[in-house]
């Protein structure tokens, strides 16, 4: 039985403090009901680049917890689970600097599969949108700003898809 772990971020900076994680589980080329979403408060400003792609704000956040006092439920949820992620150098290098911080041991590159590369290795586009489209993965119930656990279902909604080929 495989089981890979998809995940999401969005963050206040680019590549950098998160203010939301998506986790979801895939289990035997399936999508499990199990799922981790958290809210962040991150420790910087919020760009206004990054606000305009989800739409979170630092008042959003302000009740919500640090990434440090997250790691243990994420790296729980993780398990020995391969991570997936769309463009999994923004995760990864996001999740990094966020476990330096805490001065927590790093996921090992390694551990990452990326579904961007996946995709454009199957002649898609790398927006994990226009790829989900183009396979028939519906987009169109989706509001306009992203939110992680959105993204890290399509993303699994691609893996699976593009796995099977």
């Amino acid at each position: 039985m495989t089981r890979h772990v998809v995940i999401d971020v969005e963050t206040a900076q680019s590549y950098d403090h998160v203010v939301e994680l998506a986790a979801v589980e895939v289990v035997s080329n399936t999508i499990s009901s199990r799922s981790l979403v958290r809210r962040i408060k991150p420790r910087s400003a919020m760009s206004r680049f990054c606000y305009a792609v989800h739409g979170i704000s630092l008042t959003d956040l302000q009740n919500e917890p640090y990434f440090k006092d997250v790691i243990p439920e994420l790296v729980e949820f993780v398990g020995d689970a391969t991570i997936v992620a769309h463009n999994y150098v923004y995760e990864y290098n996001t999740l990094k600097r966020e476990f330096e911080r805490a001065a927590h041991p790093v996921y090992p590159r390694e551990r990452f599969s990326c579904t961007m590369a996946l995709a454009k290795r199957s002649g898609l586009p790398g927006k994990l949108r226009h790829a989900c489209t183009q396979v028939g993965i519906s987009v169109a119930h989706l509001r306009d700003e992203h939110d992680a656990l959105n993204d890290a279902l399509l993303a699994a909604h691609l893996f699976l898809k593009l796995n099977r080929n």
